[in-house]
């Protein structure tokens, strides 16, 4: 079966750019002229200090062709561009500080790229079986309305199909931004590192009293890290505006969730109301509203206290962005939201990316089901292995490959396969990085409530001259197993934490 690499990925990208499948490229000949040949150069490089340069052209022109397509407003960019560059050049600074520290400034791209691959290639479709779940049911809703004897009543209702469209057109932009700036937080992470050196030289020198070099936000920043901390804690949603009389109609009509947002229809009932009943709907309104989700709140306090990389790339993008906070907008209780529904709707867009960059590193979060953008970039950025270059070695050259990746169905499962066959690299441990695999995934996929149709594979395979073992960790609703060469471990035991249960105490 053949691997998943750079070639193979960046090819399926220009086949769709040769489709105009990509929404934010559609009647953008120039962008779309300019990222072909950057990609085919990149295809074609294989010096690591051009790569890098290439990527660097290629991250900018992407940025600002997925953004502009949401916003025109730029107003930022040349701010963040430039953070960018310093970006890189600070990667350069910490490989020197961490001989096992792998690269960002490719991966990021490649993150995009491989999920791009993954979300619109056929093969994959299965995974994705809930992506547009909420949109299904929404436009059976507005069909059933339409199919009603007074369809006028619920016009307002209908109108959000055309604006949910509007919402779809998104996507793309969203999947590209997410993935190109996840990242760009993570020098902060990395501060401790830099310290620990020069804790080493200086005694040297004689040097026995020093300062480490450290950070903290004064006061002057409270109000700006509470405004950002709400902005990504509230969610988006339409209501029904009723009074008493025509809420008790409604609620036999209509579904709704624990949140009064609108999820279905009851045909039957919609087609058995009265004249009377009717009279009483056509005075109803629909709202757009948000609700603030507090105990989101409190699980992206903690990250931003632990200076988590996620959350810190989406204060960035905040803090540098001036459409992040120009937007009027106006509320009322949370409930009723004043402004213009297209703002309303680039609001929450713009919400969403902010939303999926910090979930990828929040602790608290966990997927279930591959239902929205938050799921779809952590899962996709722990896959793309194939090109994190490291200095891996005891030397100072850089190896570009730490693992092959084959990615496929197979039997209703979705396998990953990570290939370690690099004898360039010293001491490469195909265990090791099966525990941490492990730890992470079974931290991150909500075993109990997973998707009944999401079942997962994940192999490391060692083609060593000293490791050729086969380590399988495979997950569905209520199970999770560790294999090695088709024998069972005992997960606690073997992850040597009591965080984690046996196959038994999984399937409760």
């Amino acid at each position: 079966m053949e691997m998943i690499n750079e070639k193979k990925v960046l090819d399926f990208y220009i086949s769709e750019m040769d489709k105009d499948t990509i929404v934010f490229l559609q009647n953008k000949p120039w962008y779309k002229n300019e990222i072909s040949k950057e990609i085919l150069k990149l295809r074609e490089e294989s010096e690591m200090h051009n790569k890098i340069k290439i990527c660097k052209s290629l991250w900018k022109l992407l940025f600002e062709a997925s953004m502009s397509y949401i916003d025109p407003d730029r107003r930022g960019y040349d701010d963040l561009f430039n953070y960018f560059d310093e970006y890189v050049n600070f990667e350069e600074l910490i490989f020197a500080s961490d001989s096992f520290y792998r690269d960002h400034t490719m991966h990021c791209l490649w993150v995009y790229f491989l999920g791009e691959y993954i979300f619109k290639n056929q093969e994959y479709g299965p995974l994705f079986e809930n992506y547009n779940s909420e949109k299904d049911k929404f436009k059976k809703m507005c069909d059933a309305m339409r199919r009603s004897n007074h369809p006028e009543i619920f016009k307002g209702i209908i109108d959000l199909e055309v604006l949910q469209d509007y919402v779809d057109r998104y996507n793309d932009s969203m999947r590209c931004l997410e993935a190109l700036t996840h990242d760009l937080g993570y020098p902060i992470k990395k501060i401790n590192s830099i310290n620990k050196n020069i804790k080493n030289i200086l005694p040297h020198f004689g040097i026995k009293s020093y300062s480490e070099f450290d950070f903290s936000y004064s006061d002057i920043h409270d109000n700006l890290i509470k405004d950002f901390l709400n902005f990504i804690s509230y969610f988006y949603s339409y209501s029904v505006d009723s009074n008493k009389e025509s809420e008790r109609i409604i609620k036999r009509v209509l579904d709704f969730n624990e949140y009064d947002d609108m999820k279905g229809v009851k045909e039957e009932e919609l087609l058995s109301l009265t004249e009377e009943e009717i009279e009483i709907l056509k005075d109803n309104e629909i709202n757009m509203q948000i609700f603030y989700d507090y105990s989101r709140h409190m699980r992206y306090s903690k990250d931003f206290e632990n200076y988590q990389h996620g959350i810190m790339s989406a204060f960035l993008l905040f803090r540098k962005l001036t459409v992040f906070n120009s937007k009027p907008f106006t509320y009322s209780d949370y409930k009723t939201i004043r402004t213009n529904k297209y703002d309303y709707i680039k609001t929450s867009a713009l919400a969403s990316i902010l939303n999926a960059i910090t979930d990828h590193t929040s602790e608290g979060f966990q997927i279930n089901k591959f239902a929205g953008d938050s799921a779809f970039l952590t899962f996709i950025d722990e896959l793309e292995e194939f090109s994190r270059i490291s200095r891996a070695n005891q030397n100072r050259q850089y190896i570009n490959e730490f693992c092959k990746s084959n990615i496929y169905f197979e039997d209703e499962y979705f396998n990953v396969d990570f290939i370690f066959d690099n004898t360039e690299i010293d001491n490469l441990d195909p265990e090791k990085a099966f525990k941490g695999r492990c730890k992470r995934f079974l931290t991150l996929f909500d075993i109990s409530n997973l998707d009944d149709n999401f079942k997962l594979k994940l192999k490391c395979i060692g083609k060593l001259p000293y490791d050729n073992n086969v380590y399988m960790l495979e997950i569905r609703k209520k199970y999770a197993k560790i294999t090695i060469n088709n024998e069972e471990e005992i997960i606690p035991n073997y992850l040597k934490s009591k965080q984690f249960l046996t196959r038994e105490a999984y399937s409760q």
